[in-house]
């Protein structure tokens, strides 16, 4: 277990003072991670994915729950054309890619739990599908840094993506494959908040909640980060703020049945996956 140390100065709160965490092979897994649970679970750890072609589809996929039809998506997308899509072939790339997405229509607990979440979290939906979104394209987290680590205010090209995907995988893709890719993904973390602007894109900080809090922890416990090192790993840092605060989201998320958090002395535990698994009853995430 790892601890975390906490630290005061002239009677202010007590604030997270973190050692340094060991690097892993890209911020998001740790070589401990359990690929076969991943795989199960619904998480795709390496290879490409929709972002090559598509943006995160966020309004599609909030067309889809709002229409009471998320139990029949294939019915509601190609049969009834609920995305008012101008032919059958575009329906069926509607419903392809919004499966590789988020599982829309399958048995992947990360399906199961994004529809769980879904109607807990009215505010904050964009942050549940950028999270799943990131869980199910590799290629989309391999970007991820070039808006994580920007500064509020700071300007986003897309070839900044593009170069944050290329260092981690060199020579993969083609200038206009990546070219593709970066644009694409700048809309979702636009469709998500963190970016604005239609052209030219700036960074501006999310507002996550508890419950995106809670969803973050979930898939870092899954890619092998516990303790301190769950706080300050990629996954967290999409809640875009400091590690202190993203522990008090997750005291929030205690609050709600979500998160166990337990700290004594200088160790931290949170416990996520059991607490999730009976709320939402998807005893998968334990198993």
């Amino acid at each position: 277990m790892m601890g975390v140390r906490f630290a005061a100065k002239d009677g202010a709160a007590p604030m997270l003072s973190l050692p340094p965490v060991a690097s892993s092979a890209d911020g998001w897994l740790l070589p401990t991670a359990d690929h076969v649970r991943l795989t199960r679970f619904g998480i795709k750890s390496a290879g490409g994915g929709p972002h090559q072609s598509k943006t995160m589809m966020f309004d599609d996929l909030a067309s889809l729950f709002a229409s009471g039809q998320i139990e029949n998506p294939a019915g509601a997308i190609v049969g009834n054309n609920l995305l008012g899509k101008p032919s059958s072939r575009a329906r069926q790339a509607a419903l392809y890619n919004l499966q590789q997405l988020y599982g829309v229509g399958g048995t992947d607990p990360i399906w199961r739990v994004l529809q769980g979440l879904w109607s807990r979290e009215a505010g904050q939906r964009p942050l549940l599908a950028l999270l799943t979104a990131l869980a199910r394209d590799p290629a989309l987290r391999d970007g991820a840094s070039a808006v994580l680590d920007a500064s509020p205010g700071e300007r986003i090209r897309w070839p900044e993506i593009a170069a944050a995907f290329e260092a981690a995988n060199p020579g993969r893709l083609s200038e206009k494959m990546a070219k593709s890719l970066a644009q694409n993904a700048a809309s979702s973390w636009t469709q998500a908040g963190f970016l604005r602007g239609a052209v030219r894109k700036e960074r501006v900080r999310s507002n996550p909640t508890p419950i995106i809090a809670a969803f973050a922890a979930l898939l870092a416990t899954l890619c092998g980060f516990g303790g301190y090192r769950l706080l300050e790993s990629r996954w967290m840092s999409v809640l875009d703020r400091p590690v202190e605060d993203r522990l008090g989201l997750l005291r929030q998320a205690e609050g709600l049945g979500l998160v166990r958090v337990r700290s004594a002395g200088d160790v931290l535990e949170v416990d996520v996956r059991q607490p999730m698994a009976d709320q939402l009853g998807v005893p998968e995430i334990v198993s």
